[in-house]
């Protein structure tokens, strides 16, 4: 009996051993802070910038994945305590990514054209609170890179262009994309939306001009609101989450399940416009409305650079040009619509072109 009870009590010992090691070895929030502090202490020594540049932009993913099963949205502290780079500034952007992936930092100066990628170790996660304090900020850090990430720079010197794709692996078109958007102009909305599509390209841009065109050509006013029928979909579609608060849960965008690419072609040559969908803005007081069937043109001159550079050249040149969505967006219907046809058009079994009179 003794004998088991000294079994039990030797047990108990070692599991307490073994949880206080794991919890030892789990990040806390101090140590997330400190990884944000030296990913900032490099990159203002490499990029050579001062405290709250506003030409400096820091994308990130920190604060969207977990390390270990920890959060690292402290991290975002860390970098702003010794950067002055936040997202109140329009200098800082939490890139969505799922929560199981890599973390990854990139500072993007627009001056000179130059970015800089960390990737911490993942020995830095296992650190004593008293390790990760004494070490220099490069030994936290298994990647280090320096890099060419303008869009002209990488067009104008390809061998640069191809070292910045290979240094930043997969992350090379979210990121160049991104800082590239930036950098020519891409508003604070347009920014936040494009983070979380988690890279930039021109089908986020032709949504953020079809919902500012909308808006200016529909305006809300107390008792209205818009329903999208998004067929056909692309990227646009991740702009009504983010500027018209429409997510799947609330409503507000339908989509047809059988508007077909066929469909899609027969609208295109019947109007000379790729179909962007229909946007309808209801007046419950009233309980009618105006539809627009909306097209979007974009750039179809032949692309013969290198493949990387043809969506990030396109849209930092729809980013210049954002005050113009009527090179872009033509009007290919516009029409009255009752509580009837707006129950039709939501429906996904019909085809929202037939409803309005578009197609037969």
């Amino acid at each position: 009996m003794k004998e088991d009870w000294f079994k039990a009590i030797f047990c108990l010992v070692v599991a307490v051993v073994l949880c206080t090691q794991i919890v030892a070895a789990s990040p806390d929030a101090d140590q997330m802070e400190a990884l944000g502090e030296y990913a900032a202490t490099i990159a203002m020594d490499e990029l050579g910038f001062d405290y709250g540049s506003p030409d400096v932009v820091v994308l990130t993913d920190a604060g969207r994945v977990l390390v270990d099963g920890q959060t690292t949205e402290k991290i975002i502290s860390g970098i702003t305590k010794v950067s002055g780079l936040q997202n109140s500034d329009n200098t800082l952007f939490q890139i969505n990514r799922a929560e199981w992936n890599d973390l990854w930092f990139y500072f993007y100066d627009k001056d000179t054209g130059k970015g800089l990628y960390l990737v911490p170790k993942e020995s830095f996660f296992n650190m004593s609170a008293a390790a990760v304090e004494s070490l220099s900020p490069e030994d936290a850090f298994s990647t280090v890179s320096l890099v060419t990430g303008d869009i002209y720079q990488m067009l104008e010197d390809t061998d640069a262009g191809n070292a910045t794709q290979k240094a930043l692996g997969g992350n090379a078109f979210s990121l160049v994309s991104l800082s590239n958007g930036w950098a020519y102009g891409a508003p604070y909305d347009l920014m936040y939306a494009a983070s979380l599509h988690n890279h930039f390209c021109p089908g986020v841009s032709s949504g953020y001009i079809l919902v500012k065109y909308v808006e200016e050509n529909l305006p809300l006013t107390d008792g209205t609101s818009y329903t999208v029928i998004s067929n056909p979909t692309w990227c646009k579609e991740d702009l009504y989450p983010t500027l018209w608060d429409m997510t799947p849960g609330k409503g507000g965008v339908a989509s047809s399940v059988v508007f077909t690419d066929e469909d899609e072609e027969y609208l295109t040559n019947e109007y000379g416009i790729r179909p962007a969908g229909i946007f309808v803005l209801w007046d419950r007081k009233a309980n009618n409305g105006t539809g627009l069937a909306l097209g979007f043109q974009f750039d179809e001159s032949e692309w013969t650079g290198p493949s990387w550079g043809q969506k990030v050249y396109q849209t930092a040149d729809m980013v210049q040009n954002l005050d113009h969505p009527e090179d872009y967006v033509k009007v290919m219907k516009e029409f009255t619509v009752d509580s009837g046809m707006l129950s039709e058009l939501k429906d996904p079994l019909n085809n929202p072109y037939e409803v309005i009179g578009m197609m037969q």
